[in-house]
């Protein structure tokens, strides 16, 4: 519970932050990885309910509303002599064999499957899956495609997992990579505001000045709201914040050897 109200306590006390300094750097990992999930949280709703609904009416169009076509060697062939858009709620399904549509087509439909006339795309809350046909090594029909789907709707808890999964993993890895480029800053603070401590204890300070910002942008993705120049702003905050936090640090502190 204690790393909890260090969470609460961090996204508005400078000097709170100064005082964790003295943690031991495995306790902040911990905090690191729950900073990881609560900024992962709103994505990955959003990402795995844009996925069930767009796998459910996929599945529902290609049965009912495409006309047949097939896969071979590597390339679509469709009984239609232009693309075919069909919304279906939130998603768009694309049938194009002219190779008029592309990844990038898709993406800025931003929820939509498509099947395109060399490759299988899934655009969803802003993530983008591409997968080319000649790397089936195979031919598919229509038929095939709907097997597939309702075989793939049945297991979808479980893909949705592995994508929750991977999301956490590479967001780990960038919030870790963010904290040590604050970290960095921090050595130049240091020096100017002429603190003693070591990289350890910058470290572990920078982990929580991102706690703010982190706690911004998760209301934000939870209201759906897209932020401006959101990167910058995100390491504005940051750098301000740590500043702030070492500067609450007595020019007298001794560095933890």
């Amino acid at each position: 519970m204690n790393i909890f109200k260090q969470l609460f306590t961090s996204i508005y006390s400078p000097r709170t932050i100064s005082t964790f300094r003295f943690q031991g750097i495995g306790k902040t990992i911990l905090f690191v990885f729950i900073l990881t999930l609560v900024s992962t949280i709103p994505s990955a709703y959003y990402f795995g309910t844009e996925i069930s609904n767009g796998l459910k009416g996929f599945h529902e169009t290609i049965k009912n509303e495409l006309p047949a076509f097939s896969i071979k060697d590597g390339e679509l062939s469709a009984d239609s002599d232009t693309p075919l858009e069909i919304r279906h709620d939130d998603f768009i399904i694309v049938l194009d064999d002219t190779g008029t549509n592309g990844v990038e087509e898709l993406e800025e439909m931003e929820n939509a499957i498509g099947i395109l006339k060399d490759r299988f795309v899934i655009a969803a809350a802003g993530q983008v899956q591409s997968y080319e046909y000649r790397l089936l090594n195979m031919t598919l029909t229509n038929e095939d495609i709907i097997n597939f789907s309702e075989g793939l709707n049945q297991i979808l808890p479980i893909v949705n997992t592995v994508f929750i999964v991977f999301m956490f993993l590479f967001g780990a890895f960038f919030k870790f990579l963010e904290v040590t480029l604050l970290a960095l800053f921090g050595l130049l603070f240091k020096n100017s505001l002429q603190r003693q401590l070591n990289f350890k204890q910058i470290w572990i300070v920078s982990a929580y000045a991102t706690t703010l910002a982190t706690a911004f942008f998760f209301i934000m993705d939870c209201l759906q709201i897209s932020v401006p120049s959101g990167f910058l702003l995100n390491w504005f905050v940051n750098i301000i914040v740590l500043f702030l936090s070492l500067k609450e640090i007595p020019p007298t502190t001794k560095a933890l050897q």
